[in-house]
């Protein structure tokens, strides 16, 4: 009977302190120790904070090009694509593959194939392109039309053999579309020669004069002439019209600009943009004070309204020469430069070589 009661007594004594605030306290603090052991959010934290810092120095690296990017700063490095193939690879570049833009072509034989670099045929839209021939490669401009409507351009690389099928190869390149500026204008300051509609048989025959000298200049075929990448032809270049701008005049849009216009005082220096050879310089009726320089592979420079020419035909220039003068002859509105960029009959925006790397361009690899 005593006994009985000793363990009534025991029980009750744990059932009370089980439910004493004292004894909850002990078990918290053992569940608390615990805790950590399990999956915490100790983790998570190490990784925000771990995550914050790089967050930061992203936002600063980024803000120091916005701070850089100044006039006269260095070229863009464009865009660049290459393609690896059994008998040869290549890089195309440019500043962008759009329309009015210049593209650069560099084919590479394999060693099979390394001796017979002159088999090898490219076409661009269906048109033969010549190329120059150095340290075997070969090198090729690819001028893509501001007219250009596909969404594609095709390259076809040909390896011709005389016995046997030629080996061809055909690449689709994406061409962009390039949305031109356009101004209304409500009046224009022009000379009244210009503007009438009726011209004296003198200045017709002027006209077709000039016309005639820009087409046999034009005939004129060499071998690329330059070897590094093109620059301003002004010292503080400030353009005052972009390349195909067109004006809006009584709601009919005029015909697109040629160039690029670079604002100037009478007198100011023109430079050359490339090394090359003087294929014409005279005055001409619309253009006025007109030189045209000859680079190689059907590339040619052209500088007009010049109130003073400095070069002659056939002179060999290097690039950065002084080659004339900012002035405002033929049909112009006040001094400016314009320079024009024709490139296999195609005028391209001259913007698109003077401020990308074309020649030491660096490539990266495309999908095939």
């Amino acid at each position: 009977m005593f006994e009985s009661l000793r363990k009534i007594v025991i029980i009750s004594i744990l059932i009370f302190l089980s439910s004493s605030p004292l004894f909850a306290k002990e078990q918290d603090k053992k569940k608390k120790k615990e805790e950590p052991k399990k999956a915490s959010v100790l983790p998570k934290l190490n990784t925000v904070a771990l995550n914050s810092k790089p967050e930061k120095k992203k936002e600063e690296k980024k803000a120091k090009p916005i701070v850089a990017e100044k006039k006269g700063s260095k070229r863009l490095k464009g865009e660049a694509v290459e393609k690896q193939e059994e008998l040869f690879s290549f890089s195309l570049s440019g500043r962008k593959f759009a329309q009015g833009e210049l593209l650069f072509l560099k084919l590479k034989p394999s060693p099979r194939v390394a001796d017979k670099l002159g088999n090898f045929v490219i076409h661009w839209e269906g048109q033969e392109i010549p190329f120059a021939q150095k340290e075997g490669y070969a090198y090729a401009f690819l001028p893509v039309s501001p007219e250009f409507s596909k969404p594609y351009a095709v390259l076809e690389l040909i390896e011709k053999h005389f016995f046997t099928k030629n080996d061809s190869k055909k690449y689709e390149i994406p061409i962009q579309k390039t949305y031109f500026a356009t101004s209304k204008v409500s009046h224009l300051t022009m000379d009244k020669q210009y503007t009438t509609e009726e011209l004296p048989e003198e200045t017709k025959t002027f006209i077709k004069e000039c016309s005639e000298a820009k087409a046999k200049a034009f005939l004129s075929k060499s071998d690329l002439q330059f070897e590094n990448d093109f620059e301003y032809p002004v010292p503080n270049p400030i353009l005052n019209s972009p390349f195909y701008k067109r004006r809006i005049y009584n709601k009919e849009k005029g015909r697109p600009h040629g160039g690029s216009d670079f604002k100037g005082g009478i007198g100011d220096p023109i430079y050359a943009i490339n090394d090359g050879t003087v294929i014409l310089a005279r005055s001409m009726y619309y253009e006025g004070n007109f030189t045209v320089i000859d680079h190689g592979l059907e590339l040619y420079s052209l500088y007009m309204h010049q109130s003073e020419i400095l070069v002659r035909p056939g002179d060999k220039i290097k690039k950065g020469d002084l080659i004339g003068r900012i002035g405002t002859t033929g049909m112009s509105t006040g001094p400016h430069l314009h320079l024009g960029l024709r490139v296999l009959g195609t005028m391209i925006d001259p913007l698109s070589v003077v401020q990308t790397e074309l020649v030491s361009v660096k490539t990266k690899s495309s999908k095939p």
